[in-house]
């Protein structure tokens, strides 16, 4: 009887593929069974690349984000705030030798879900003027709080996310509420749940209340009416980054914590009843490949 060798059989193609197969499965069953391990990876992940990349993403936004913030007024909620960049953009009032000093807040709530962000969100909270607390029910394991300035305003970091909707608040944010301002920069690209964390903001907001956002998101047509003067029709094939975007974001969403290149958050802030009135711009940018894969959307939205 003739006899086969093992490599006639199966082809080096066909082994690594089988090969892969095996890895995914293996890695794949890993990570539902240690969810919170994972998750603790990505996080420690997305918080060095996110170190690198903060500022050069700051300046991207302030000249859009600063007119937007000066509004913060109040009892303020800022979602998924990282390192707290924008804080210096709210009011603040200094004289030549003094420290800077928030005017016009009077509390501010910071949702942070990555607790590897927090050391320097702290840092940063001191610099623009706050007294900075944790939540003790949703950062058990952070150091106490610094003694506290009764002539500063509170900052309290929350760990956690809007995603479960106005049914899954935390506790803290829910206590505090009703909110001024809501503020967002560059957050609704990566949560799970759009339109849960809108209609939280929503329930959040006092009648009245302003949520005022930044975001990047998917490329419109050439039909859109809200892109700013910086953008010369036609410079672009609109259509062509559209679909780079969507091709893209498959790749893009595990390296950067869940961020997707392709939403259309300006539309469904727009389509969402219980405002009474929403302001967007869009900010098509040409300066380099990343600007134009990431047009921006800026604005405010206010709840009837």
């Amino acid at each position: 009887m003739e006899t086969i060798d093992a490599p006639s059989l199966f082809s080096w193609r066909q082994m690594a593929f089988a090969g892969l197969l095996i890895a995914g499965g293996w890695a794949f069953g890993y990570a539902r069974s240690h969810r919170a391990q994972v998750q603790n990876v990505q996080d420690w992940v997305f918080s060095k690349l996110w170190s690198a990349m903060s500022e050069q993403s700051a300046e991207r936004v302030e000249e859009f984000r600063k007119p937007l913030w000066l509004q913060a007024h109040g009892n303020v909620l800022e979602i998924g705030i990282g390192h707290g960049e924008g804080l210096m953009l709210l009011p603040h009032s200094q004289a030549d030798d003094e420290a800077p000093k928030v005017q016009g807040i009077t509390n501010y709530v910071a949702i942070e879900p990555n607790a590897f962000l927090h050391a320097k969100l702290v840092e940063n909270a001191a610099k623009a003027g706050f007294t900075v607390n944790y939540d003790p029910e949703t950062c058990p394991d952070a150091a106490p709080s610094a003694a506290t300035d009764a002539e500063l305003p509170t900052l309290t970091i929350v760990n956690g996310t809007l995603d479960g909707g106005p049914d899954a608040i935390p506790a803290h944010v829910l206590e505090h509420a009703p909110y001024d301002c809501i503020l967002v920069s560059m957050v609704f690209c990566s949560v799970n749940d759009l339109r849960a964390n809108l209609q939280a903001i929503q329930h959040l907001l006092k009648p009245g209340g302003k949520y005022l956002f930044i975001e990047h998101v998917r490329h419109t047509d050439t039909a859109d009416t809200t892109v700013n003067a910086h953008y010369v029709p036609g410079s672009m094939n609109l259509f062509g980054w559209k679909m780079l975007q969507s091709i893209l974001t498959p790749i893009w969403k595990p390296l950067t914590g869940n961020c997707h290149m392709n939403r259309d958050t300006g539309g469904v802030i727009r389509a969402m009843d219980g405002w009474s009135k929403v302001e967007i711009t869009t900010h098509r940018g040409v300066e380099n490949p990343l600007a134009k894969l990431m047009p921006l959307v800026y604005g405010m939205a206010v709840k009837q």
